[in-house]
Formats: structure tokens, C-alpha cells, sequence
């Protein structure tokens, strides 16, 4: 089953840059899902999938990997040596998200990580990446288009995510790991009415000390960050679709029109008819 599929342009594409090609969800139960490189000579993109529960099979040069719950695959779509598929003795169903990626600059760095590394990667589901990815679902039934420097900041979060996740590195500072997991569930629920107690709760830690540290890690407190944030995908909506403000404000949440107003003037210094018109999206 697809959830949904999120096709995106880049304006102005540059050559020396990655681009975002697709990033879509879904849910395979039938044993006949299989997807072969040797099939697929002709798509030029990289893909990296991630499995959020259920598990599938990654097959290389190798062998066959097991890609459960919390782990990804990362491959050149054209491969021919490499395969993906529903496991025939599965009994749950996958479920998965994925980013597929193009431009000859993916293709170079993705090698370079498959040569070093390999093709599987485990990630927290509350990595800002991973985060980012489910949020596109609210562009589904748009056609939404990035600028050059957006495009190509998504793709190289993503791998550099993944070389971050193979490198030995020195023991994490707990602080910085809080405000990380904080803003993995603060991405995950932009369109709900996420608010501070609720955060600090599913953390297990106090409202204080979870303001007190996320202050000191990003000079702003968690609730600053949930509204910049919905904010920030607002300006995307806005700029990539045709959703009135009122269809935007409903989609984060928000009782009254009236009130992501105000937020979004408070936040980008204009009203959201004035950013549609004039205005640019911010990167962070």
C-alpha cells in the first residue's frame, strides 16, 4: 500500500550538486514485491530505505542482509547485483520510508559510502533526517519545488547522517543527545498540538530541565523551536503548492486562521500572502 509519493523539482539545478528526486512511504504484505537493478539499468538515482517496522531483505554482491525495524539500505538503483524485497516467510507487514536521490555528485558519494561502509546503516527513528522524510508526507498531492541549495541540503543531510553513523566517535554529550531525540519528536509531530510537558514526558525528564538544556544546546527553548519549525514548513507549503492559508494553518494544528497569522508575521517578519508573494524559504 502507498501512503504517499512525493515527486519534487529543483529550480535551476546545478550540476555539481545532489538532487531530491522522490521521497515516499508505504506498506508491502505481498511475497511478490520484489525490485532487481538488473531491471533498472535506466533509472539514473541512488535510493536509501529506511524500515520503520516489519522487516524486508537487501540482496548485493555480498549476500542477503536482513533490514528490520531501525535499520536502512543504501544502493544505486541500477545495480545490477543488488535487489530488495518482501522476506517470503515475513508474518508483519513492512513498512518503510525512502529518499531516492540523482544528480553525479549523489552517485560519487554514495559509492564512496557502499566502498567504505557497505549498504546498511541503523538510525534512530528520531534522527532529524529520518524526521524530515515522514514530515513530507504533508506535501502529498502537490508538486512541490525545491530550490537548488534546499534540494541539495536534504540529500546531504542524509548522507552525511549515514557516514556519521559508521564513524567512531567520542562518547555523545547527554545534552546534545536530549536536544537530538527532542527534535526527532518535534519533526515527527509539526501537525499535532505538540507542546513542551508532552515532549519532556515521552523523554522521560522534567519541563525544566528539558528547557534549560535545549536552550543550551540551540540558544532557543523547545516551544520557540516547535513554532519555528511548523513555520518553516509552512514556507515550503506555501511556496509549493496552492493550499490556502487557512488549509495550512489547519494542517499544524491551528484553531484559527487568525492565529498561524500572527505566528508566521512573529516568526518571518511578514504576513503569509506577502511570503508567497516575495518571500524565500529558510534553510534551518
Amino acid at each position: 500500500m502507498l501512503h504517499w509519493h512525493i515527486r519534487f523539482q529543483t529550480f535551476r539545478p546545478m550540476l555539481s550538486l545532489p538532487r531530491l528526486a522522490t521521497i515516499a512511504s508505504e506498506t508491502i504484505t505481498d511475497p511478490s514485491y520484489v525490485n532487481e537493478g538488473r531491471y533498472r539499468r535506466n533509472e539514473e538515482t541512488c535510493l536509501f530505505k529506511y524500515t520503520l517496522s516489519g522487516e524486508g531483505v537487501f540482496r548485493d554482491g555480498a549476500g542477503e542482509h536482513r533490514v528490520p525495524a531501525g535499520w536502512g539500505f543504501l544502493c544505486e538503483i541500477r545495480d545490477p547485483a543488488t535487489a530488495y524485497y518482501y522476506p517470503p516467510d515475513a508474518s508483519d507487514p513492512w513498512t518503510f520510508v525512502y529518499m531516492s536521490i540523482a544528480g553525479e555528485a549523489s552517485f560519487r558519494i554514495v559509492r564512496e559510502l557502499l566502498e567504505r561502509f557497505g549498504p546498511l546503516y541503523e538510525l534512530s527513528r528520531h534522527e532529524d533526517v529520518i524526521a524530515q522524510m515522514l514530515a513530507c508526507g504533508e506535501y502529498r498531492n502537490t508538486n512541490p519545488i525545491l530550490s537548488t541549495a534546499e534540494g541539495a541540503h536534504r540529500v546531504t543531510t542524509l548522507l552525511t547522517t549515514l557516514l556519521r553513523s559508521k564513524e567512531p566517535t567520542r562518547q555523545e554529550d547527554p545534552g546534545k543527545r536530549l536536544t537530538h531525540l527532542a527534535m526527532g519528536i518535534i519533526r515527527e509531530n509539526l501537525h499535532k498540538n505538540l507542546n513542551v510537558s508532552e515532549l519532556a514526558e515521552r523523554l522521560r525528564v522534567s519541563r525544566e530541565h528539558l528547557t534549560r538544556v535545549f536552550k543550551e544546546q540551540t540558544l532557543r527553548t523547545p516551544w520557540q523551536y516547535i513554532l519555528r519549525q511548523k513555520m518553516l514548513h509552512a514556507c515550503r507549503l506555501l511556496k509549493t503548492t496552492q493550499l490556502t492559508h487557512k488549509e495550512i494553518a489547519a494542517r499544524f494544528g491551528y484553531d484559527t486562521p487568525a492565529h498561524f497569522t500572527r505566528t508566521f508575521k512573529h516568526i518571518l517578519g511578514m504576513t503569509p500572502g506577502r511570503f508567497r508573494a516575495v518571500g524565500s524559504v529558510p534553510l534551518g
